[in-house]
């Protein structure tokens, strides 16, 4: 995909994933690149192309990274750690499609890719149909993935908060989030490679 296709692509998903009015159309069509921008779109990309850019890159970015015996934790992770009040409101015993649309109209798309993650076991084609329909856009075996390592070490259920870091006294309940994620991810690869299959025949 070309540069002037991604660059659509940042305004479509920013304006949708801050809920800003996308302006005029916008045609994107692989096969021949024609773009139709109005004034405004064109305005409002070259103001935003490198918040869009830090934005994306949040989505995909995973909360605790792990490198032999270090961790380090982005943003969400850190308040998570530190603000008691804010980790306690994130988390809950029962997750509900309304808390996944609460999350969503807020922009905290990780948050709601977690919410369905919880959800998952009883709901299992619906929610991989609806993660999947991320994939065209980004990577959407990233955002399970960054959503697991965001929001499994955090979970009070699962661990407690030492010393400015996860100890997870469950980890049965994390290898079980963990199996979950493993499999949305297979399913995931897998369907791209149907879809690659159908563009083939």
């Amino acid at each position: 995909m070309s540069a002037k296709m991604n660059k659509v692509i940042y305004i479509a998903v920013i304006c949708l994933g801050l809920n800003m009015p996308i302006f005029g159309q916008v045609k994107i069509t692989d096969k021949d690149e024609q773009v139709t921008l109005s004034a405004k779109q064109a305005e409002f990309l070259d103001k935003n192309e490198e918040y869009m850019k830090e934005w994306l890159k949040e989505l995909q970015t995973p909360g605790v990274s792990v490198d032999k015996d270090k961790m380090t934790f982005n943003k969400e992770a850190q308040r998570l750690i530190n603000d008691v009040a804010y980790r306690n409101s994130v988390y809950k015993d029962i997750y509900t499609y309304d808390d996944v649309k609460v999350s969503l109209a807020a922009g905290e798309y990780i948050k709601a890719i977690w919410q369905l993650l919880t959800i998952y076991p009883e709901r299992k084609e619906h929610i991989l149909q609806y993660i999947y329909a991320y994939d065209k856009v980004i990577p959407s075996d990233e955002l399970v993935v960054n959503a697991f390592y965001t929001y499994a070490f955090f979970d009070p259920r699962i661990t407690t908060i030492e010393n400015g870091k996860p100890n997870i006294y469950r980890p049965d309940i994390f290898e079980d989030y963990l199996r979950r994620t493993k499999e949305i991810v297979s399913y995931i690869n897998y369907f791209r490679e149907q879809e690659v299959k159908k563009v083939q025949n």
